[in-house]
Order: structure tokens, then sequence, then C-alpha cells
């Protein structure tokens, strides 16, 4: 099971927060986390920000990622969108 914690946080306040799980078989671990930042952003009515090189080396090392403005087309009105790996 891939279970993805993601936060929208503003003023160092987590202001909402939901926890998504991929149990689709034969999906890659690269899939199982686009899954569920769709899931992530379809509960929190955002659209889906662009993945950077900067963000993939951040969750490669540290299984977490703060997505802020510049992932974003539209404006946001929090700080950022943190993501963060549960277990896999």
């Amino acid at each position: 099971m891939f279970r993805l914690w993601g936060k929208i946080r503003k003023n160092n306040k987590t202001v909402r927060d939901i926890t998504v799980t991929s149990e689709e078989p034969g999906l890659s671990r690269e899939e199982r986390l686009q899954e569920c930042i769709q899931k992530i952003c379809y509960e929190f009515d955002l659209q889906r920000p662009m993945w950077l090189p900067n963000n993939q080396r951040d969750y490669d090392k540290y299984q977490r990622v703060e997505l802020i403005q510049d992932n974003f087309i539209e404006t946001i009105d929090f700080d950022f969108l943190e993501l963060e790996l549960i277990d896999e």
C-alpha cells in the first residue's frame, strides 16, 4: 500500500490535511505518487501542480516535498502544499 499525506500550510499552521492511498496493482512507484497527488488536488479543489526537478530531488531524499506558488499556474491562497510519504 502507498499512502501519501497532503497538508495545506498557511502561516506555519496546517489549514487542511488528508491522507490518500493507492492500492492499484501493477503501478510503478511514480505512477502511485501521481495518482495520490491527483486525489489530494481533487479533494482540496486545486489544479495539479507542476512537478519540478528540485521537487523530485527532495522527494527522493526525504520522502517529503513542499509545493509553493512556483509549482502552480493559478494563484494560491496558502503558503505551500506539503506532501509526505507515510507508508510504502
